[in-house]
């Protein structure tokens, strides 16, 4: 009953988070909803997984850290306007790193003593809006993002003290801009699908809570994803989201 009350929760996070809400609020309210809503399921996520999976050879991972990403440089013809109106020479979009919350599940499905093989899911928000600059009022000047991405993760020396790894896979994006000062009728929501790699350590159990055995990952990923919708025209299509963090590795 617990697990089926904390999974509805979930639903009920996302489902926030992912639909603009009925009720006209500010924009700054709105931001800290969405900000509580992607923590709370964080904390949902990895609380929940960890009573569900309570068998061999699965991993629950928490994790946090930050995220970047190379910039993008605005379409010919198309410019950045300051507060009066004038023209901004700048003509790159830049992204400030910002603080980012995950939580990761793993099915070992192949076993040796050289290598690993199992498959799982990643979940991975930036609670806090990735900030853009120059700021602009015909550009948005902040988002929110959540990737969701099953994957595959090869696991080398699985047994050893340190367990190095590769994993790929693919899902799920969703960006949340705010809106422009000058664009009252933006639509803020953008879902695009997202291409996930990226490598890491993953150590042997450290320590014991309560008979759980935790050790410990650290790991980059790169989130090769669709563009959220800037307001303005950019020469890419797609861009990098490169996450890094580190965190708690619970075995089961």
């Amino acid at each position: 009953m617990n697990s089926m009350r904390i999974g509805r929760s979930i639903v009920q996070a996302l489902n926030r988070f992912v639909t603009a809400p009925g009720v006209a609020v500010s924009p700054e309210k709105a931001q800290k909803n969405n900000m509580r809503s992607l923590i709370a399921l964080f904390l949902a996520v990895g609380f929940w997984s960890v009573p569900a999976l309570a068998q061999a050879n699965n991993e629950v991972s928490l994790v946090i850290g930050g995220i970047v990403g190379p910039g993008q440089t605005l379409s010919p013809g198309t410019t950045f306007t300051g507060p009066g109106g004038t023209v901004l020479p700048n003509r790159d979009i830049t992204f400030n790193p910002s603080l980012t919350l995950g939580a990761e599940y793993d099915r070992v499905v192949v076993q040796k003593q050289r290598v690993a093989i199992g498959g799982g899911v990643d979940f991975l928000a930036s609670p806090f809006d990735v900030k853009l600059s120059p700021q602009s009022p015909n550009s948005i000047d902040q988002y929110a993002v959540i990737f969701l991405t099953p994957h595959v993760r090869v696991k080398f020396h699985p047994n050893g003290v340190f367990s190095p790894w590769l994993s790929f896979g693919g899902g799920y994006a969703r960006f949340l801009e705010k809106a422009p000062a000058t664009a009252p009728s933006f639509k803020p929501g953008t879902n695009t699908g997202t291409f996930v790699f990226g490598g890491g350590v993953d150590t042997r159990t450290v320590i014991h809570v309560l008979k759980i055995p935790i050790g410990f990952r650290i790991e980059v990923r790169d989130f090769y994803s669709g563009l959220p919708n800037y307001n303005q025209k950019v020469t890419g299509n797609l861009q990098n989201n490169l996450a890094f963090t580190g965190g708690l590795l619970i075995k089961f």
